[in-house]
């Protein structure tokens, strides 16, 4: 039985497989530090628009307290453009909230992506079986992940 020399025999590869799993477990850590770094974002502007929502409500209450000082002093037309400045911003605070609401809940900081990654290498580990039968032909493919047969 003889092998090429390009290929690698059972003991290197064995030998090699302590470093590839190093190799993979840095780089599973650098996705997953990406990953919470971008949901971090989103969760900071969700914050921001919730601080300039709460900046148009300020200035909501202040319009309210003008039109009912307006609508105490004269008897139409002041307070019903104060009401109406005031709407104007409060549908404005309404709609910064409702983004940053919907940015917060899209940071989940849960790196999910990566999870499943490291899931599927769990499971494709756990799928490596001994060849138990010696009468299998040579030279036959390995089988994939999810694939019936014996890893060689």
């Amino acid at each position: 039985m003889s092998r090429k020399k390009d290929q690698a025999g059972t003991f290197e590869l064995l030998s090699r497989l302590p470093q590839q799993i190093v190799t993979l477990a840095k780089l599973e850590y650098d996705n997953a530090k990406r990953e919470i770094i971008a949901k971090a974002k989103n969760a900071g502007i969700g914050a921001g628009a919730i601080v300039i929502a709460l900046f148009f409500v300020f200035f909501m209450l202040e319009a309210l307290v003008i039109a009912a000082i307006a609508a105490l002093a004269l008897v139409w037309p002041w307070w019903l453009a104060a009401l109406v400045v005031a709407a104007g911003l409060l549908l404005l605070a309404a709609a910064a909230i409702l983004a940053g609401i919907a940015l917060i809940k899209r940071g989940n900081p849960v790196p999910e992506e990566t999870l499943d990654r490291v899931g599927g290498d769990i499971a494709a580990m756990g799928e490596v079986r001994v060849n138990a039968e010696p009468s299998a032909p040579r030279g036959t493919q390995m089988p994939r992940v999810g694939e019936e047969g014996n890893w060689r």
